[in-house]
């Protein structure tokens, strides 16, 4: 059980970590949800019904990946590896059923029953002792239970109750009277009605020896049935309740009270309530109460505000509680200070006293804050020592005898208030800061990000008073997005929404969608954002100043600190980073398994960003934002170019690469460079094309097409091209659009998402035949030959991929006529043609020979296994698609492999290994439907069901004859679905025959 990482059976849990890393409401309810179903995918639908209640809102789906990503970076974060994998059909995570501990629950029940049923009790009774003390309460009972859960919830309960009972049965047998008193015990606080569920409780408490607790808790159960059902005990309790009585000895105690609760409680020593004599003070004096006034108003951080409490009022009289409370601009930090000090005023019997420490403006001197701190309390001026240092142990000196809460509010450095820190007793001292304050000796860091939806919603509703505002409408959801969730901006509308009764929330929604003015709107009196953030900026060097102002145009989503080092040093890109990351203007999103973080800004400082500085500045950032892109281009090119295939497509550079590394890419170096900085591309090419670098957008776009080909990345692939299709057509470029459109159309096709393949790849075609492109036209002309084959039109297919070849050749292209020649050579084998197949197909394998292209080799080796398995040479078959296999697993090429398992799966089918079959069809089918691919998994699930069906097992095979139907509809493949329906009706006819 050390070994569990994730558990539901109570409050949701993170097992092993120090703290609560998860704290978000959302992610927390999504990974419930995934954990709920394990190892499968679960829909989004079902996830947006899990967190909305059926009730989503219209960025229902855009949300939940931004929370599949916040959830991956927190639980990467915390040290756990988060394999959340999505596809078409989801999200999935994967856990083994011992990280789960529903899953290992499970797992024991399943073992103590076998145990059991085959006459081991004993050990049964161990086995199901471990499962029973998996179970920490409800299922996920700190989180919002929707319906979406109720039947998972549900089951787990049922097993529980079943477990309960089977295992106190066993405790009775083998004469474990207390183990299964505990049982009973927990049973009736889920039902306290059941005299049955008593009776037992009694006896077992009497077989344990246990008398006076025997008549304790019959005495409950007399008092719990007559105060809340009005009836006397029957027959079999009464008679456990005279069983109790006569065994009762005679020095035992009153046995109205459970020996389990006589317990002596030493007296709690009581606070103290006022300072202790002192030589420089005048008494009697009333104790400071200086916090500015609580907002009525304040909502959110409500678990903050609990571990703050939980600090604060520590009692540890050799560590004073020192929390730094730290956050970007905006976040609420002072307003969840003064909270906590009205809060938690009472424990402070001392004094509450605050200063502001002006750290964001004009930094407040030590030593003129540790003469604020005597005066308050009520130290007379002459008895304040001249001596800073004397003044600071005169300080710890008062501290220790006295209970008093100081809040230091906008601190700007450790070394500010250093001196102002007790060195024992029972005070507290809560911080404020844009810095983190890592260096301030014996603090608790509490840092602060922005509020998740619901949180900001309340704001929102609070603050513009009642009825303002439907905190479900589109257009409170617009509102909140511009303001990123961030407690000042919010507050900001929501204060213009209460006193400007003419504005409306769609009106308001609409002026803050042009970012141009942003923050022009989310200012009010003297609350506004920039001015916030300025102060935050005017702090910064010159150096750290230009990376800001660079990010702010850069960072439209994750980035890498790596990319940026091409305008520095990389040691002062370093320097300036980690300054950004102390005063919370840039914060770390995830780290990856080498330790590499990953940055993020909030949307609302990058807007800030771009608008700071004079022209010249401004004019720089630009400039090296040319840089930065111009380095990151070069660098895919290069690493695309190391990748160890043949990349079938049309590469946007023609020509030798310029500014070659000294230092170049390996093959495996360039697939980890690519993996490191995946999450920088897609990202990366918005921020091109937001702010007009169209060339470098859809460039960048379609150098990293042969990685994301390799990995089978859709997602990714999407996100990048479609900005990158607008920016060529915006910056005219016809190549450019041509390619960009031809990789979508492929995209599309490996998504059987056929109406925008068809658009795409001839629009493309279109393109490329204008401008006289013979390599490009040759290209995506194999796309449209593919298209035409799955749609169940081999003549035009044909002549789409014979038209494909003589434009490859012509322009030399070897690795592409091997694709057009591998693609004919399908055609001619669905014809039964395997002699001109053959011929293709011997061609495409010598060129791919030739070119050293193993992926390429591995392809057309599946086609060659296609073509002996038609000849009925299987045993051929099979060695070709196992070496395919070993190629495709070698270069990590998923995609490719699930094909690869499938062929093989319908080849041990045919050398009669039945069971090698079985295990590549499920894996192939699990492959495809993770990947999206409803072909791959449809030609699975339809192979295993006729192998089921020729072994007789019915139920399997109408089971994946079915999923296969279904799978196949869901692409509009109307031709393989009738297939499989067909398959199905022949199995019900044959089984009425049998």
């Amino acid at each position: 059980m050390d070994s569990l990482r994730y558990e539901i059976l109570g409050p949701l849990r993170l097992a092993h970590v120090q703290g609560q890393p998860l704290r978000a409401s959302k992610p927390r309810q999504l990974l419930a949800t995934l954990l709920l179903h394990p190892n499968r995918f679960v829909s989004t639908d079902l996830i947006a019904d899990a967190l909305w209640e059926g009730n989503p809102p219209r960025s229902a789906t855009a949300n939940i990946r931004t929370y599949v990503r916040a959830l991956r970076g927190v639980l990467e974060d915390a040290g756990l590896v988060a394999p959340i994998d999505t596809s078409a059909a989801g999200y999935s995570i994967a856990v083994g059923v011992d990280e789960l501990d529903a899953s290992l629950f499970e797992s024991l029940l399943a073992e103590g029953g076998h145990l059991r049923d085959a006459g081991d009790k004993r050990e049964a009774m161990l086995v199901l002792s471990r499962a029973y003390s998996l179970w920490r309460g409800h299922p996920l009972e700190d989180l919002t239970i929707p319906s979406a859960w109720e039947g998972s919830i549900a089951r787990l309960d049922a097993q529980y109750r079943g477990l309960v009972d089977t295992l106190l049965d066993l405790r009775l047998e083998y004469g474990d009277a207390s183990g299964a008193a505990v049982l009973l015990s927990g049973r009736l606080t889920e039902d306290p009605y059941d005299e049955q569920l008593w009776r037992r409780l009694v006896d077992a408490l009497l077989a344990a020896g246990r008398t006076g607790e025997a008549r304790a808790a019959y005495s409950k159960a007399v008092q719990t049935l007559a105060d809340e059902l009005d009836v006397k005990p029957g027959p079999e309790l009464q008679a456990a309740g005279a069983r109790a009585e006569n065994g009762r000895s005679a020095n035992w105690p009153d046995p109205g009270i459970p020996a389990a609760t006589r317990t002596t409680q030493p007296a709690a020593p009581e606070p103290a309530t006022g300072p202790m004599a002192s030589p420089v003070l005048t008494e009697p004096h009333r104790p400071p109460s200086q916090l500015p006034i609580d907002l009525a108003d304040f909502s959110g951080r409500q678990q903050h505000l609990e571990q703050l409490r939980d600090l604060v009022c520590g009692r540890d009289p050799v560590r004073p509680p020192i929390a730094v409370i730290s956050g970007a601009p905006g976040t609420g930090k002072t307003s969840l200070a003064v909270r906590l000090g009205h809060l938690v005023r009472e424990s402070f019997p001392d004094g509450q006293i605050y200063l502001d420490m002006r750290g964001a403006t004009e930094p407040r001197d030590p030593a003129a804050a540790l003469t604020d701190l005597l005066l308050s309390l009520n130290m007379p001026d002459s008895a304040v020592p001249a001596d800073p240092e004397r003044r600071s142990a005169t300080l710890r000196s008062e501290l220790a005898s006295r209970r008093v809460l100081i809040v230091l509010d906008d601190v700007a450095a450790a070394s500010q208030i250093a001196p102002l820190m007790p060195g024992t007793g029972a005070s507290a001292v809560v911080i404020t800061s844009r810095n983190r304050l890592m260096d301030l000796a014996g603090a608790d860091s509490t840092p602060l990000d922005t509020f998740d939806d619901g949180e900001a919603a309340e704001l929102l509703r609070r603050v513009a008073g009642v009825g303002r505002v439907d905190t479900n409408s589109a257009a409170v959801n617009e509102i909140l997005e511009a303001c990123g969730n961030l407690p000042l901006a919010i507050r900001i509308v929501a204060s213009r929404l209460a006193q400007r009764p003419d504005l409306s929330p769609a009106e308001l929604a609409r002026r803050l969608r042009d970012e141009t003015h942003r923050l022009d709107e989310l200012s009010i009196g003297e609350l506004a954002v920039r001015t916030s953030a300025d102060l935050s900026y005017d702090a910064l060097s010159a150096e750290e100043a230009r990376l800001y102002r660079l990010i702010g145009h850069f960072a439209v989503g994750e980035f890498s600190a790596r990319i940026l080092e091409t305008i520095a040093t990389p040691a002062s890109v370093r320097r300036s980073m980690d300054r950004l990351i102390e005063v919370n203007l840039v914060q770390i999103s995830t780290v990856d398994a080498n330790g590499t973080a990953r940055y993020r800004v909030h949307d609302l400082l990058r807007l800030h960003a771009i608008g700071v500085g004079d022209d010249e500045q401004k004019a720089q950032a630009i400039k090296d934002l040319r840089t930065v892109f111009e380095s990151l281009l070069h660098k895919v090119r290069r690493a695309s170019a190391a990748l160890p295939f043949g990349y079938f497509g049309t590469l946007e550079h023609t020509g030798p690469l310029l500014a070659p590394d000294p230092q170049p890419f390996t093959p495996s170096d360039a697939i980890a460079w690519f993996d490191a900085e995946r999450s920088t591309f897609a990202p990366a090419i918005r921020a091109a094309a937001q702010n007009g670098l169209h060339d470098y957008a859809w460039r960048i776009a379609a150098a990293w097409g042969p990685y994301l080909d390799m990995r089978a990345y859709y997602d990714d692939w999407n996100e990048s091209h479609q900005p990158g299709l607008t920016s060529a057509i915006a910056c005219g470029d016809q190549r450019g659009e041509a390619i960009i459109r031809r990789n979508l159309g492929q995209l599309a096709i490996y998504r059987d998402d056929w109406d925008v393949a068809w658009e795409h790849l001839t629009e493309g075609a279109a393109i490329f035949e204008e401008i006289g492109d013979r390599q490009g036209a040759g290209i995506v002309a194999v796309g449209l030959g593919t298209w035409l084959r799955e749609r169940g039109r081999p003549d035009e297919s044909l002549a789409q991929y014979e038209r494909a070849v003589e434009a490859l050749v012509e322009v030399g292209d070897k690795n592409g006529e091997a694709v057009a020649r591998s693609a004919a050579a399908s055609i001619w084998l669905s014809r039964n043609d395997t002699v001109v197949a053959g011929r293709y197909l011997a061609e495409a394998f010598l060129l791919g020979v030739r070119l050293g292209d193993s992926h390429r080799e591995a392809k057309v080796r599946r086609r060659i296994a296609s073509l002996r398995m038609q000849q009925g040479r299987n045993d051929q078959a099979v060695r070709q698609l196992q070496a395919s296999l070993a190629i495709f697993n070698s270069l990590g090429d998923d995609h490719c492999a699930a094909y690869g398992r499938a062929e093989l799966g319908q080849a041990f089918v045919g050398v009669g290994d039945e069971a090698a079959a079985r295990r590549m069809l499920l894996d192939a089918i699990a492959i495809g439907h993770r990947l999206g691919d409803r072909s791959v998994e449809g030609q699975a699930a339809y192979d295993l069901g006729r192998l089921y069906a020729s072994a007789d097992n019915v139920d399997f095979a109408r089971r994946y004859l079915d999923r296969a139907a279904r799978v196949w509809q869901l692409v509009a493949n109307d031709t393989k679905a009738g297939q499989a329906r067909a398959a199905l009706a022949e199995l019900t006819t044959d089984l009425a025959a049998g």
